[in-house]
């Protein structure tokens, strides 16, 4: 399934956000795990979908943070730790990008060859 250009947008939209939000990062605490990451970025790409601008973005962004008792430096400073593993950090986008496809299939209608759907009156 390909990526819809409004969710590359919107994660390039997210990604600005952030890096805009955040000057230098504090040292590093090593507080965010890889899965936190993942998570944290699926739930702002999927707000960012939703907004109608930037603004709003931005204050969905912020709003999952809060709620998450994280920072934009959290983000950045998790970030920072694969500067010297590209890979490891491609391997983390390719799961972003994986979980964001993965709420569009599970919308799809479910098959129901001769199940209970099938055998339902009209009206009923």
């Amino acid at each position: 399934m390909m990526v819809s250009i409004r969710r590359v947008l919107g994660a390039s939209l997210a990604l600005g956000t952030l890096l805009s939000l955040s000057g230098c990062t504090s040292e590093e605490s090593g507080r965010l795990t890889r899965e936190e990451y993942i998570e944290v970025f699926v739930e702002i790409l999927l707000a960012a979908e939703e907004t109608r601008d930037s603004v709003a973005a931005t204050y969905a962004t912020l709003a999952i943070l809060e709620r998450r008792g994280l920072t934009e430096e959290d983000l950045l400073e998790f970030a920072n730790r694969y500067v010297d593993d590209a890979q490891g950090l491609a391997d983390i986008w390719a799961e972003i990008e994986e979980r964001l496809r993965a709420p569009v299939e599970e919308e799809e209608p479910e098959e129901d060859p001769g199940g209970e759907l099938s055998r339902k009156e009209p009206g009923n």
